[in-house]
């Protein structure tokens, strides 16, 4: 089965289903140890894994590199944060190609502790000079008649759009195996390594088993429970083969932003200008002093 076969099946899905902008995500987020993200991905895009995919589930497999760029927002009580919540806007490349951009955001777990919702916003095409939000941060990638609805799931967090400021910055290099059935687009599987882009650039590894979102948003309670039975095996092959492995469902935003507030290093590149002039200040007064 070729990329484009997969792609199309995925595009027939959207058109099925495009009725909603919000959707439920449901993915087993797994933390990967640093000295096994090579193998790992060695593992999966290997004619023995993609072999298995097909006679043991039945199902057709490609491999795709892309990369991301995603900028976090909060306000500045951090109430996302706290909420375990996300709100992005993304930038994706194939090919070192911007190939689309959009907002999302992600709300906190579900009961069950894997799925989540997600709402997508489509971005603005061109900015209007008359719009008061035209310089904002976020806003102005937002189209008008999306703010209302935007600020309607940002007040289930004591916060809103005119409130958020950017956070924390990522890039992501996204290794993906796309997985349909005779149906459709089935599941992905993402190895995601992710890097903070402000200093000292932060880093980790995780993998992704992640349901297509617009095909289980819609589904049949019982197809719901084949899909997430699918998702359940193909965790447990991926845990069996790398014991290593560790569920994590932390946010990538909750994930990165733990990591830059217990760094000092992050703190000091927060606080650079006043050190700096502490610094030059200090040494003034010693010299100042110590001629006198």
């Amino acid at each position: 089965m070729t990329r484009a076969f997969v792609f199309l099946l995925l595009l027939a899905s959207l058109d099925v289903y495009a009725q909603s902008a919000e959707r439920i995500e449901s993915e087993y987020k797994l933390g990967v140890p640093k000295q096994e993200a090579s193998a790992l991905w060695t593992y999966l895009q290997s004619e023995a894994f993609l072999n298995r995919l097909r006679t043991e589930f039945g199902v057709e497999a490609e491999v795709a590199v892309e990369r991301f760029t995603d900028v976090y927002f909060d306000d500045d009580d951090l109430n996302l944060y706290h909420h375990q919540a996300g709100l992005r806007f993304r930038s994706r490349y194939v090919d070192g190609e911007l190939t689309k951009q959009l907002v999302q955001l992600k709300t906190p777990l579900l009961e069950d502790g894997v799925a989540r919702t997600e709402t997508k916003f489509d971005i603005k095409n061109s900015r209007d000079k008359n719009d008061v939000y035209a310089r904002h941060h976020l806003m102005k990638y937002i189209k008008k008649r999306d703010r209302r609805d935007l600020n309607y799931q940002l007040a289930k967090f004591n916060s809103s759009a005119a409130r958020m400021h950017p956070e924390v910055k990522l890039s992501q290099i996204r290794a993906r195996i796309y997985i349909a059935d005779s149906l459709a687009s089935l599941a992905t599987i993402t190895l995601d390594e992710v890097k903070n882009l402000t200093f000292p650039f932060q880093k980790f590894t995780e993998l992704e088993l992640e349901l297509n979102e617009i095909r289980y948003t819609h589904s049949s309670v019982d197809e719901k429970m084949r899909m997430e039975g699918f998702n359940e095996q193909l965790k447990n092959v991926l845990l069996e083969r790398f014991p290593s492995l560790y569920q994590d469902q932390t946010p990538k935003y909750n994930k990165m932003k733990q990591k830059i507030n217990a760094s000092w290093l992050s703190g000091a590149y927060t606080y650079r200008m006043w050190i700096v002039f502490f610094i030059i200040v200090g040494t003034a007064s010693f010299l100042f002093f110590f001629r006198q």
